[in-house]
């Protein structure tokens, strides 16, 4: 059974007992790629639709995995298509307790998830996600206490691994030689509402080139936490095989004055 948002008032502040240990819930978001609307875009005009399914197929086993994770209580999916709802529905079939879907105004801007993280998620463990990102191992090394005690947010990046169709471990970049600064999981624990300035910095499409930069700067410059990359501990596997990506021209939206990166490291403090 699906359930929305009116489920969140019932969810528990915490899965152990004590604050050793907290289970996560993880925010993410794909379009219906499908959707004329969509394939008849400039962005995504030239691919066939046998190669729009294979890259939703990439989506769907993330999220698969993603639901399946055992550090993972609950999966948060923001929509603005009503008709993907039954798609994830005919497709994922384990662990749909987990799943939740909200409806949001724009699912592709950045700033609708995090509105929507610091309005309905306040003190618990959130990981926002890349629909194409999926957990693998150290997820329990994350403690609550040491994340609200020491205002940490995590900026995690990629990893890869041998997949079914195609070899992603070239594609790894927690490394000090490979970092390129990007990022594509935000581990933390939001307190209060997210102040207009920080909403304003983040109105952008979450796809465009920079905008894991602009969110780093952000959350270090304006919500004043303390950003780490534990990515050579915590491992993301990124899954995209299929090539398909917006063929527009994407202009880099981050700058000198609105960018921020976070080395790979191990310490989780």
């Amino acid at each position: 059974m699906f359930q929305t948002l009116s489920t969140l008032q019932t969810l528990p502040n915490s899965t152990t007992e004590g604050n050793v240990f907290m289970l996560l819930d993880v925010v993410i978001t794909f379009p219906l790629l499908i959707d004329p609307v969509i394939m008849n875009s400039s962005s995504y005009s030239k691919y066939p639709r046998e190669k729009m399914e294979e890259r939703l197929a990439e989506y769907i086993t993330s999220l698969d995995r993603t639901l399946s994770h055992p550090y993972v209580s609950n999966v948060h999916f923001l929509y603005d298509q009503p008709q993907i709802i039954s798609y994830i529905q005919t497709r994922v079939t384990t662990n749909l307790d987990k799943l939740l879907f909200h409806k949001v105004n724009d699912s592709t801007l950045s700033n609708a998830a995090y509105e929507f993280v610091f309005s309905n998620l306040n003190g618990r463990l959130v990981m926002v996600n890349q629909a194409d990102v999926y957990p693998g191992h150290g997820l329990d090394l994350i403690t609550k206490d040491v994340m609200v005690s020491n205002k940490l947010m995590y900026a995690l990046t990629r990893h890869g691994r041998m997949e079914r169709k195609c070899d992603m471990r070239p594609g790894t970049t927690c490394t000090d030689k490979g970092y390129i600064g990007s990022h594509d999981t935000y581990i933390f624990v939001p307190q209060g509402k997210l102040p207009p300035a920080a909403w304003k910095a983040l109105n952008h499409h979450s796809f465009v080139l920079g905008i894991d930069n602009v969110l780093i700067w952000t959350f270090k410059s304006i919500l004043k936490y303390k950003v780490l990359n534990p990515c050579k501990v915590i491992t993301m596997f990124h899954y995209h095989c299929s090539g398909v990506r917006p063929t527009a021209r994407r202009k880099r939206i981050n700058n000198k004055w609105n960018s921020g990166k976070s080395r790979p490291t191990d310490n989780l403090k």
